[in-house]
């Protein structure tokens, strides 16, 4: 089941091939300064206050409010020019590897405080931002946060000059603007990439970089591998290799979902589960995308339940599973985890309200349906392994043989299709449904109903009452001959 909807996120799709550097520009030409990146010092321990920074929005009712209240503390101090107190924060959650619960890390969120406005922010408000960063860097030079929070903001405001709309809509000064600011990113990053500390986030701009600027896959991977070096464990880096190759940017059709897996393969283990959940959460949205429905649904659901086990449950990332689970049109995962949600929507996954509130009617609609559908499965399925599974079996589909053979006279459709189907004690049929409907199979099904109606023993008694089969029925073969 494939569901769509609009999705601000397919506004920004296109770069066009103008910003595209040259394919005869060598590794190290594209990837500058990264080879002499000093050796990380670790920072000296964090005053207390910098290490609790953000525990008091730990009761803000659900985590997704918990990291927005975060973000706004940290805005907050760069608004008041609190440089040494911004970069003792980042220093402490960096070394600490601290996260929200879901495994988010801390020092993301640091960095959208500081690099993103919320809301809609006018050209003054980003020149005021750019002006403050740019102070921070002054103030203190040898700053890894000031330089990333610096670039990160450039690259926010050169999507700001672009626009959200089309390739095509924008104007000749608006891309102009667009490479402009890049570029001072870029120079940002290359400047910062000889300063005695590291920071994983510092690779998570340089991919940002390489996506605007249209950078080859085989440069931006060579890039994502020394990222995965230096902070393995920092998962954005993945998922923003994942984003870039999906067809909308430079990849083609499945490359994100085998770098996905992959990926996941070298790391192995639970490990490796999560971590491709996590490349997942970068991959799927409220919108037409194919691609997350080429990864597999079973070992998402594998790699939550160990992220969350590791890192306690989270309200943001259930919507991420109930996203992905409506994507998969798994109504019972996705009606379990709406649950938990309550009315805890994600705006930044859902896109609108009505989308989610859509999507959580739907879920709870069906998940009874499936739920039983699935018990019924496994049922038939058990049946079909006991050792008077396969005899009985047989003894059914030579029952309906001539109940097929008479429904496929002059059927035009006779493709296969398969029963679910349950006989009571004295062999009379109790129940019965098709996964897939077909022409026949609903001539099928109309003749077993009946049987039920008159209370025919169409079928000698089973192994056991109110016993479930699965059948495979094929109109092109006969049945009696089995």
């Amino acid at each position: 089941m494939r569901l769509s909807a609009a999705s601000i996120r397919l506004a920004l799709t296109i770069i066009p091939r103008l910003l595209r550097i040259s394919v005869a520009l060598s590794l190290l030409a594209i990837i500058p300064h990264t080879p002499q990146l000093a050796a990380q010092t670790r920072p000296q321990s964090a005053p207390e206050s910098c290490a609790k920074f953000g525990s008091e929005y730990q009761d803000a009712g659900s985590d997704i409010l918990t990291m927005q209240a975060y973000r706004s503390a940290v805005a907050g101090l760069l608004q008041l020019e609190d440089f040494k107190q911004l970069d003792c924060i980042a220093d402490s959650i960096r070394s600490n590897k601290s996260r929200f619960p879901g495994g988010f890390w801390q020092l993301r969120s640091f960095y959208r405080g500081v690099a993103e406005i919320q809301g809609h922010a006018t050209e003054e408000d980003w020149r005021a931002r750019i002006e403050r960063l740019q102070k921070w860097t002054t103030t203190n030079p040898n700053s890894i946060t000031a330089r990333v929070a610096f670039a990160e903001a450039y690259i926010n405001f050169a999507w700001h000059a672009r626009g959200n709309g089309m390739g095509d809509t924008v104007t000749d000064s608006g891309w102009k603007l667009f490479a402009q600011r890049i570029d001072q990113a870029r120079n940002t990053l290359d400047d910062a990439s000889s300063l005695p500390i590291r920071c994983p986030e510092w690779y998570s701009a340089m991919l940002l970089v390489a996506r605007a600027q249209g950078w080859e896959i085989e440069k931006a991977t060579a890039l994502q591998k020394q990222a995965t070096v230096f902070a393995p464990d920092y998962y954005y880096n993945y998922r923003s290799l994942a984003v870039y190759m999906l067809p909308k940017w430079e990849g083609q059709d499945g490359d994100a979902s085998r770098f996905a897996e992959e990926s996941a393969n070298r790391v192995g283990g639970t490990q490796g589960d999560i971590l491709y959940f996590q490349i997942a959460t970068g991959i799927v949205c409220a919108c037409d995308e194919p691609e997350f429905t080429r990864m597999s649904w079973s070992r998402l659901q594998k790699g939550y339940e160990a992220l969350e086990k590791q890192y306690g449950s989270s309200v943001a990332m259930l919507n991420l599973v109930a996203l992905m689970a409506t994507k998969n049109g798994d109504s019972v995962a996705a009606d379990a985890a709406f649950k938990r949600i309550g009315d805890n929507f994600d705006i930044e996954e859902w896109v609108s309200q009505d989308f989610f509130n859509q999507m959580k009617t739907w879920a709870s609609q069906f998940a009874p349906l499936e739920a039983r559908s699935r018990t019924i499965k496994q049922e038939a399925a058990a049946n079909a392994l006991s050792p008077t599974g396969p005899q009985y079996q047989t003894k059914v589909e030579q029952a309906l043989a001539k109940i097929l053979q008479e429904c496929t006279k002059g059927a035009d459709d006779r493709s296969q299709f398969d029963v679910m189907l349950q006989v009571g004690a004295d062999g009379i049929a109790k129940d019965a449904w098709m996964p897939h409907p077909t022409g026949v199979g609903n001539c099928v099904l109309k003749n077993v109903y009946d049987s039920n109606v008159k209370k025919e023993a169409l079928f000698t008694p089973p192994p056991h009452a109110d016993y479930w089969i699965k059948l495979a029925l094929d109109p092109g073969v006969s049945l009696a001959t089995k």
